[in-house]
């Protein structure tokens, strides 16, 4: 990069003159440049070869790998479990080309699977991102089967032409990635949380981690590379309203340390950003739901979505992150999932329509018919039934005013609302992950606001962004998490 002068400067001198003042701006409240800017101390409390913020998928996968490779591995976890948002996520990863595809006549392919996601990203995601997760995906299905997770099951959900929502249960994913990473010989310290990065002024090289560990500071030292797997930033209402200001009073269900503590580390070292404007709610929760168990996307099985009025207002089809804007748009920011027994039917066995469940859990208005369906969602009975006939006429027809030609994305035909009883989910949208953040490339390097990587610093996960651009396929998170922390761990331990 050049000053006003023309002359050559590098990142270290502009993260340095920052630091004294020239021209800076406070990098987020509280805060200015030069107190976020740290100096290699003269000893280390600790060294290592490798340091890892966050013991979540990311996290864990990344120190698995750089201890493949023999690098002395520290993962920093600020909470007292490890997981992050990985322990509460629907448990989904998005595989194309799978040998259980294969097993239930499902055909993928890499291709598709590309295509795919920068259809429902909108091509506003990295080209790059997303064909670095495409071609280390097939790889990282097979680790993960090599190491002893379980996929239980395949499903169609959001983004898909066809199936390829591979799902796990996340607790026992997590314990065999924990365990792996303990048999690997890398340490994992809890209640230990990162606060600043430390750069050497010589190199600009960030060179190790202060943390804070029981009212203390401890200095730890990375020889090769510190990796950023802390997670999103849905917690710090500050930073939602900052970056997406109609997003900052939706509820968010995310791990509880989803601060944007590594996102503020990196900024402060000129760090850039990637599809910050595109964070939103997944559609399909529960108001009051208190876990990922109180959802349903059951719209992608036929159901179709309703207001508080009784009216359809969105093309059932689409991306759950763009009817989650969609109902946040509506009175109360409330919709209503309606379906039949047909639907529930065909719904069994998909752990992202789990109505089985939410039935016990007493969440769904069951009624013999439409009209007292309507009355105990509180809707009125006649514009209701107006929407469901309405409906099943435009199917019949194949025509819909609102755009839905399959159930998901390019995958299925809408079916009638027909065969009682019928059912009824009251769902808004929630805030399950943030989604966009630090900018990387496909060695998973953090780039700076100049796309130059910054030298030593690393990022995979929720606190990365580019891989979905303006919406979001449904497995992408975690595939995503799992996929760049395996990148991370290779290129931060070379």
């Amino acid at each position: 990069m050049k000053n006003r002068k023309g002359k050559d400067i590098s990142r270290r001198d502009f993260v340095k003159a920052a630091a004294i003042g020239i021209g800076a701006t406070s990098v987020f409240t509280g805060a200015g440049v030069a107190e976020a800017i740290v100096k290699v101390p003269k000893k280390w409390d600790q060294e290592f070869d490798v340091v890892i913020l966050g013991a979540g998928g990311a996290g864990l996968a990344a120190a698995i790998e750089a201890r493949d490779r023999g690098a002395k591995t520290v993962v920093l976890e600020k909470m007292p479990v490890v997981g992050g948002s990985t322990i509460i996520c629907g448990g989904a990863l998005a595989f194309a080309g799978t040998d259980l595809q294969e097993q239930k006549n499902v055909k993928d392919s890499k291709e598709l699977l590309y295509k795919d996601l920068m259809t429902v990203g909108e091509n506003m995601n990295d080209p790059v991102l997303v064909q670095a997760y495409v071609d280390n995906q097939m790889e990282t299905y097979h680790w993960l089967k090599k190491i002893g997770v379980k996929f239980t099951s395949l499903s169609i959900a959001s983004g898909m032409s066809v199936p390829r929502a591979h799902q796990v249960i996340p607790s026992d994913a997590l314990k065999v990635l924990t365990d792996t990473v303990k048999e690997k010989g890398a340490q994992i310290v809890m209640e230990t949380s990162g606060t600043k990065l430390a750069m050497d002024e010589k190199t600009g090289r960030i060179r190790g981690v202060i943390a804070e560990r029981k009212g203390k500071k401890v200095a730890y030292g990375a020889r090769k590379g510190v990796i950023l797997a802390s997670g999103g930033f849905s917690l710090n209402r500050e930073l939602v309203a900052k970056f997406v200001p109609h997003m900052a009073k939706a509820r968010a269900l995310v791990g509880p340390g989803c601060n944007g503590d590594g996102l503020k580390m990196a900024w402060a070292y000129g760090a850039d950003f990637k599809d910050m404007p595109y964070i939103k709610a997944t559609f399909g929760y529960h108001p009051e739901s208190k876990s990922t168990k109180e959802r349903a996307h059951i719209y992608y099985k036929g159901a179709i979505i309703v207001n508080k009025e009784g009216k359809r207002f969105v093309n059932e089809s689409i991306s759950y992150k763009l009817l989650g804007d969609a109902a946040l748009a509506q009175t109360d920011a409330m919709g209503f999932s309606v379906w039949d027994a047909a639907i529930k039917e065909a719904a069994k066995g998909d752990a992202l329509a789990p109505v089985d469940q939410l039935e016990k859990l007493g969440l769904l208005y069951i009624a013999p018919t439409i009209g007292e369906l309507a009355s105990k969602m509180g809707v009125p009975a006649q514009t209701l039934e107006e929407s469901v006939t309405e409906y099943n006429a435009n199917v019949e027809n194949g025509t819909d005013p609102l755009g839905r030609k399959t159930l998901v994305a390019g995958f299925g035909k809408p079916v009638k609302i027909e065969k009682p009883p019928f059912y009824a989910f009251k769902s808004t949208g929630v805030i399950l992950g943030t989604y966009g953040g630090l900018n990387i490339n496909a060695k998973a390097q953090v780039l700076d606001i100049f796309g130059e990587a910054i030298p030593g610093l690393y990022a995979a996960g929720e606190v990365t962004g580019g891989v979905h651009g303006a919406a979001y396929m449904t497995g992408t998170a975690f595939g995503k998490a799992v996929i760049f922390g395996r990148l991370a761990g290779k290129y931060a331990a070379a």
